[in-house]
């Protein structure tokens, strides 16, 4: 429990760097209507939900929170927030595109919330 504190820290700040990536990505790529073409736009994205996943688990080993919480509710917004994501950066309509983008947004805040506030 000693690395509560830290890991919780980590997971907020990588939390926060995905959502902000893919608001910006969304941004650049359907608003300003520029492609993402760098390789740091690919890759970094992966890197840092990869450690958000990994920083998420291992909190939820170390403090042992139920599944059947706000912490499946959470998981399964995750996944809603996923696939919404990879649906607008997918959609060759530019109206549906933007669409999922900003419903992928909401369902990124209503995570935020659920875990900030765990009211279930």
């Amino acid at each position: 429990m000693q690395y509560y504190p830290l890991l919780k820290n980590i997971h907020v700040f990588l939390a926060l760097t995905s959502g902000i990536g893919f608001a910006l990505r969304g941004f650049i790529r359907l608003v300003l209507r520029q492609p993402l073409a760098h390789r740091f736009w690919k890759i970094a994205p992966h890197i840092v939900d990869t450690v958000l996943l990994a920083s998420g688990v291992t909190l939820w080993i170390v403090v042992g929170w139920p599944l059947m919480s706000w912490l499946g509710v959470k998981l399964l917004l995750v996944l809603a927030y996923i696939l919404l994501g990879i649906a607008a950066f997918k959609a060759r309509d530019r109206s549906r595109a933007v669409g999922f983008y900003l419903v992928a947004l909401c369902v990124f805040l209503a995570v935020a919330a659920l875990a900030l506030h765990k009211p279930l």
